[in-house]
């Protein structure tokens, strides 16, 4: 359980490992806490969670302490606000491809004078219980901004994204880009590999942290060798449905 922000301890170099969250159940959400990951991306780009559903989610990451960012689709403005009020600890914005757009999430995610969320008496100041000037600045400190990079057009323009002021992480996205490249699904290509290397030299000359979505744990060795902290190990569907195909393979080899 974690007993400090997400944010500081990636700043402090600690290693962090989470999940895409896309089933829409709180129970299940709560196994992932009890197995021991750091964070969880909860998916409104991909799933058909409800705002009923999401907020059951939430209420039970912060039972058991578990921090949440969700990854909102793009152009989707309206939903950054509710979520952080509601005890998100980040955003992650998909398909970022230009400064623009950089700097519109770090204004969504933050206060003045960094940004323009709307100030309320919310869930994440207890509902006004909290001191409101302090909850501000503890929200300046805390709020994770994430970048999802995921096309040849967000990698050209990386280098201006990750120098935007507030942009605290850069999450690559194999899958989406290797069909931007003309490699479909193919993630592990050399030309995709290089690419994923290239956002990764130029996160770490801005000064932001890298998140990696390892597919092997050989893949771990290399971006920690590498000083990386941050990794999402894959979407819960994609585990739920392995676990279920080994443990029933395990019983017919028994038969």
């Amino acid at each position: 359980m974690a007993t400090s922000s997400l944010k500081s301890r990636l700043l402090a170099g600690k290693a962090c490992f989470g999940l895409f969250c896309s089933i829409p159940s709180a129970v299940a959400l709560e196994q992932l806490a009890v197995a021991g990951y750091d964070f969880v991306i909860i998916d409104l780009e991909h799933t058909l969670i409800s705002p009923e559903q999401l907020e059951t989610m939430l209420l039970a990451a912060r039972a058991q302490r578990l921090d949440v960012l969700v990854r909102v689709p793009p152009r989707a403005p309206h939903l950054v606000l509710p979520l952080l009020d509601a005890g998100a600890a980040g955003i992650v914005f998909a398909r970022v491809e230009d400064a623009d757009q950089a700097r519109q999430a770090v204004e969504l995610c933050h206060y003045a004078p960094r940004g323009q969320r709307g100030l309320n008496s919310t869930r994440a100041s207890r509902y006004g219980a909290d001191d409101l000037a302090e909850h501000t600045r503890g929200a300046a400190a805390d709020t994770l901004v994430v970048v999802m990079i995921e096309s040849r057009q967000g990698l050209d323009h990386l280098a201006a994204i990750a120098g935007v002021d507030g942009v605290d992480v850069v999450l690559e996205g194999a899958a989406d880009l290797s069909q931007s490249l003309g490699l479909h699904w193919q993630t592990q290509h050399p030309e995709v590999r290089a690419a994923i290397e290239r956002m990764y030299a130029i996160t770490r000359s801005a000064g932001k942290a890298f998140c990696a979505l390892p597919r092997d744990p050989q893949a771990i060795r290399h971006w920690r060798r590498q000083g990386v902290s941050m990794f999402v190990l894959g979407d819960d569907r994609g585990i739920m449905r392995r676990a279920h195909q080994a443990h029933l393979q395990t019983h017919k080899e028994i038969s």
